[in-house]
């Protein structure tokens, strides 16, 4: 069973990976950014190890994101073999080592957008980050943003660079960056012995506002946990 510290660390990675997907809309169902294509890879240190690589391309219609990643804990250790791959706003997230997945349909309407804020900055603000800084990463000018136990390099919506103070340090930076290459096309196919199960998730439906409620809350939950305490009055 992966640890708890694991988990934390996933989930609040894959939050702020999300934010750029999300505020690069430019419609409904279509992620959109201001470049054609790019791929970056990551390295992971800390409480787990290994590396990530992440293709875009299509302006955002495509992406794949392949993470292998090894963690040690309590005398055990865990191996973790995975790959997302985003085709407009479907996406497949595949364990390739037990050959399980679940293909998402996801519509996303503006409203649901605002609710996070008018744009990055403000979104950010309003999961309970701050503005902390400017540091370059691979000659990319970053601002720093602090909160949940986390800072974040941020670089054009691109999360260059991440660390989670989480019972000890972890961090995913990433180590090399290619714009506007040519990216085979293998990466976005889907391999064919994944037993796959299905799920569509609509705006509109209650189910969808559960999940984004429920998401609010594990982020609230999040802030409590591992944000600056409150002082008593």
């Amino acid at each position: 069973m992966k640890s708890r510290k694991f988990i934390l660390v996933s989930a609040i990675f894959g939050i702020l990976l999300s934010q750029s997907a999300v505020f690069g809309q430019k419609s409904n169902s279509v992620f959109y950014y201001p470049v054609k294509s790019v791929v970056i890879e990551y390295a992971h240190t800390g409480s787990a190890t290994g590396t990530e690589t992440w293709y875009m391309d299509n302006n955002g219609k495509l992406s794949a994101r392949y993470t292998e990643l090894t963690e040690k804990s309590f005398g055990s250790t865990t191996k973790t073999s995975q790959v997302v791959i985003q085709k407009d706003s479907v996406f497949y997230t595949i364990d390739l080592i037990n050959k399980t997945g679940l293909k998402q349909t996801v519509h996303i309407d503006q409203a649901d957008i605002d609710k996070w804020g008018k744009n990055p900055e403000e979104a950010w603000t309003n999961m309970g980050f701050k503005k902390v800084g400017d540091e370059t990463i691979l000659g990319k000018p970053c601002q720093i943003w602090e909160g949940m136990s986390t800072k974040s390099w941020i670089w054009q919506n691109f999360v260059l660079k991440t660390e989670i103070d989480l019972f000890g340090k972890s961090t995913v930076e990433a180590k090399k960056i290619d714009i506007g290459g040519t990216i085979d096309k293998s990466k976005f196919e889907i391999p064919a012995d994944i037993k796959m199960e299905e799920s569509v998730i609509n705006a509109g439906d209650p189910v969808f506002d559960s999940l984004g409620k429920g998401l609010e809350r594990g982020l609230n939950d999040l802030k409590d946990m591992f944000g600056p305490k409150k002082k008593k009055k």
